[in-house]
Order: structure tokens, then sequence, then C-alpha cells
């Protein structure tokens, strides 16, 4: 498959996620937006790169799973590839602390990493244990 056609279905499902949810309009852009932009910015740093491929591989792949099973909540295993990251950056911010732009940036992205995780969490738990299968709003 073409690069296109993955970046085509990324715009597709952010268009269909902040249509219907007016929580994804303002969780999804603070979430990704400073991930992949601090992720450009602080790319000389090892975490900011990790960061960086790790969101942008999650929303490519996201995209693909919207674009066979739209609004399914399964979208949020994508991020499992955050749960080996998760300690590491923890254990980063620790050693760096919040006094420069790249330590604030850094805690930042772990404190909504980790708020992410919980709701993966909640989300899979509700796909597996429930017949809830897809985000609410999923059929406005």
């Amino acid at each position: 498959m073409m690069i296109m056609d993955w970046i085509k279905a990324a715009k597709a499902m952010i268009d269909d996620l902040t249509r219907v949810s007016p929580f994804m309009r303002v969780w999804g852009p603070a979430l990704n937006g400073p991930m992949v932009l601090g992720g450009l910015i602080f790319i000389g740093h090892f975490e900011a790169a990790l960061i960086l491929l790790s969101c942008v591989f999650s929303v490519l792949v996201a995209a693909q799973i919207h674009k066979r099973s739209p609004f399914s909540r399964l979208t949020s295993l994508v991020h499992i590839v955050w749960l080996p990251l998760f300690p590491l950056l923890i254990q980063t911010l620790m050693g760096h602390g919040l006094g420069s732009i790249y330590g604030a940036w850094l805690a930042y992205v772990t404190v909504t990493m980790g708020i992410s995780l919980v709701f993966d969490a909640w989300n899979i738990a509700v796909y597996l244990f429930s017949k809830n299968s897809k985000f609410e709003g999923a059929d406005a």
C-alpha cells in the first residue's frame, strides 16, 4: 500500500472522530500534536525519536483499523507500543527533571500518554466484556 493511502486513511479517521466526538476534537490534538511537534524539535534525543515514531505508527495503524471497522474500540490496541516506552519516559524524566523545555515537554508527553493508556485499557475492557464495540456517537 502506498504511503499516500495510509495518510489519506489517517486524515479520514481524524475527520470522522472529530466530526462525531467533541472530546476527540480536543484530546486528539492535545495528545498527538505535542508528540509529533516535540518529537521533531527534539529529534536528537533518543526518547523524542521513539515518541515521534510510536505516535506516527499508532495513528497510521489506527487509521487502517478505522478504515475496516469505523469507530471500533480496537483502535486503542495500537497504543500497546507505548507500554514499554512509558516506563522509559518516567525514568528519563526523573533523571532529566523539569528544568528545561525538553523536560517540560517530556513531562507533558508522559502524563498525556499515561492518561491515554488508561483510556485504552478501558476501551479494550469495554470491547471485550460488553457488546459496546464502537465509540459513542459512531452512528451520528
